[in-house]
């Protein structure tokens, strides 16, 4: 969907569904569960009505940085946010870059989130540790850092250091992802059928 067919469509639309088209279009990896976490950006004024749509989906949410309008929410599931964060290698990488070690998703994304507030006051770095907290394979997160941003193998959802052949596939896989649930929104499912089709699919393919 072009910029303008998404906003053609977000004129003819009640604002749950535009908030759902946000959602698809910008974390279908996670609603699909193949991703753990997304960051998205959404107006102040739609925060209490996003609360509501995320209830029930399994997907919790944390204010990272507000400013004017805008507001910068990261949503994650929980249990495979924390998983990967207590992966031996992770989080000795998370104690070199100065964490506590106190292994709760809520307490490390408030670590997080204060790192980002203070960056945003100019007071450290940008905190590229973050690529971590979004699921990025932690080879990535250390080539990133190490080359400052630079020769980078390839570039997608985020720059690729190693392995990239299955990150391009991983890639592919969120593109579907976003194709899959963009045409299920605009086919007039909301975001709770969204995600009860995706379960009862996810159960039958267990069961075959």
């Amino acid at each position: 969907m072009s910029v303008a067919e998404l906003m053609e469509w977000n004129k003819a639309h009640h604002r749950d569904d535009r908030l759902t088209m946000t959602l698809g279009m910008h974390c279908a990896p996670l609603l699909m569960k193949d991703k753990i976490s997304n960051i998205i950006t959404i107006d102040i004024r739609d925060f209490s009505d996003m609360k509501r749509l995320l209830k029930n989906t399994g997907i919790s949410y944390r204010l990272l940085k507000s400013r004017g309008e805008k507001m910068i929410l990261f949503l994650y599931r929980k249990t495979d946010l924390l998983n990967y964060l207590m992966r031996s290698d992770v989080y000795r990488f998370l104690l070199e870059e100065g964490y506590d070690g106190v292994m709760l998703p809520e307490h490390l994304i408030n670590q997080l989130a204060k790192r980002i507030f203070f960056y945003g006051n100019g007071d450290i770095a940008f905190p590229h540790e973050i690529g971590v907290f979004l699921g990025y394979p932690l080879g990535d997160v250390r080539g990133f850092i190490e080359n400052m941003g630079k020769n980078s193998l390839y570039s997608g959802y985020w720059k690729v250091y190693e392995n990239v052949d299955a990150t391009k596939a991983l890639f592919e896989r969120f593109e579907y992802d976003r194709t899959y649930v963009i045409h299920k929104i605009v086919s007039g499912y909301t975001l709770t059928e969204l995600m009860d089709e995706l379960e009862q699919e996810k159960s039958q393919a267990r069961v075959s």
